[in-house]
């Protein structure tokens, strides 16, 4: 019986040995790459640059702190620092960044660092300390441009820029004197444009719609009163970008305001110095602003005749019909302007109603300097002149010429 068992065991084993039995296969385990001992350190996300360019869809190309917050300009920091205090400074806290970085198209060489009245720092533009302001509840509003017509968007690309400041004249003797809006005696914080670095821009009341009657033809005086040669292209709110123009004064560009040329004060040795509204005296060299009336239109144009001299023997003309002219007579009209260009030193020009030398029996109606040896005597013939008039030299008789007058 034992046997039969264990034949019945056997036969049962080599059943579950069969070649012909389906086999159980452990699954491998899977295949764990060494990991780097040297990975790759993930990047640093983004970091917006502290001064940012963000294009509005109103004002263009405006300036934003690394939040995407609008920066402003406040009109009233004219000589570079901040005027903004107390409850000023609440509403428009002042913008500062250590470390400064920019967006592409703007200039690290534009920016700059000042220290405030209470210790701290701020960051300015151009010499315009930056602002935010409090009531822009989100990045992207722009809500405090023309606050009080002295806060505006910060923008690099200004062409002028207005202030608002007391005005100090200086005469022709060098003394100071506080001036109002009407250029007269008095305090007062007056309203006019600058360029873009705050540098005063002035008129002269001489001056017509689009003609400059004050540059030499050389430009020797044009540093006393150097002419402005801007591209006008952004223009503050309060301004309208079609007031500016522009003229050629005897081959160089001049820009306009209301049709006024505009001229710097050589004087004005600092942003923010207006000096020149007292020079020589008040008023003669106002500023503008957007209360500035137009400029008056120019009058029919003259007859233009160069002066010249031949020694002491005779006037020399060139101009409309005459070339190398020596003392000839003209017929001018009544009613009508002529110029003439003197450039006769020692040789001075006078127009008469009786040829005769030095200073007597000079015509000076309609006449505009009478006498002089440099610069432009202009004539319009009053309708009352005579048939008859001379120009002739105070000191030679040989240098003259008769003026015939017709209606």
């Amino acid at each position: 019986m034992k046997k039969i068992l264990v034949v019945f065991v056997s036969a049962i084993f080599m059943m579950g040995c069969s070649s012909d039995d389906p086999v159980t296969t452990l699954p491998e385990p899977d295949i764990i790459d060494n990991p780097d001992p040297d990975p790759e350190p993930e990047p640093d996300p983004e970091v917006a640059n502290s001064v940012r360019l963000v294009n509005d869809a109103t004002f263009g190309n405006v300036m934003t702190d690394s939040e995407g917050f609008t920066l402003y300009f406040f009109a009233k920091d004219s000589k570079g620092d901040s005027t903004c205090e107390n409850g000023c400074l609440a509403a428009w806290p002042a913008f500062h960044s250590e470390e400064l970085t920019l967006d592409d198209g703007l200039e690290a060489s534009d920016f700059a660092s000042i220290t405030r009245a209470d210790g701290s720092s701020q960051t300015t533009y151009k010499g315009w300390p930056l602002y935010l302001f409090a009531s822009d509840s989100a990045a992207g509003q722009i809500t405090g441009d023309g606050s009080g017509g002295v806060w505006f968007v910060a923008k690099p690309d200004y062409s002028v820029m207005v202030a608002k400041a007391q005005l100090v004249g200086r005469d022709s003797s060098g003394d100071e004197t506080n001036l109002n809006s009407d250029f007269e005696p008095g305090d007062e914080e007056t309203t006019y444009i600058t360029d873009a670095s705050g540098n005063t821009l002035y008129s002269f009341i001489n001056d017509k719609k689009n003609v400059n009657n004050f540059t030499a033809d050389d430009f020797s005086n044009n540093g006393v009163w150097p002419i402005v040669d801007i591209s006008i292209s952004n223009v503050p709110s309060i301004l309208e970008l079609s007031d500016f123009g522009a003229l050629t004064v005897f081959g160089e560009s001049q820009i306009s305001y209301k049709g006024w040329p505009l001229y710097y004060f050589g004087q004005d040795a600092a942003r923010g110095d207006n000096f020149g509204v007292g020079f020589p005296a008040a008023g003669i060299w106002p500023t503008v602003n957007p209360d500035t009336e137009n400029a008056p239109e120019a009058e029919a144009s003259a007859t233009l005749y160069t002066v010249t001299n031949q020694g002491a023997s005779a006037y020399v003309f060139n101009g409309e019909g005459l070339t190398d002219a020596s003392n000839p007579d003209f017929t001018f009209k009544r009613g009508e302007t002529y110029e003439f260009q003197v450039n006769t030193p020692g040789h001075p020009f006078f127009i008469k109603s009786a040829q005769t030398t030095g200073t007597d029996n000079t015509f000076d109606e309609g006449v505009t300097d009478n006498g002089a040896s440099s610069g432009s005597i202009i004539f319009t013939v009053p309708n009352d002149a005579p048939d008859t008039l001379f120009y002739i030299c105070e000191f030679h008789f040989s240098m003259t010429g008769t003026i015939n007058i017709t209606d």
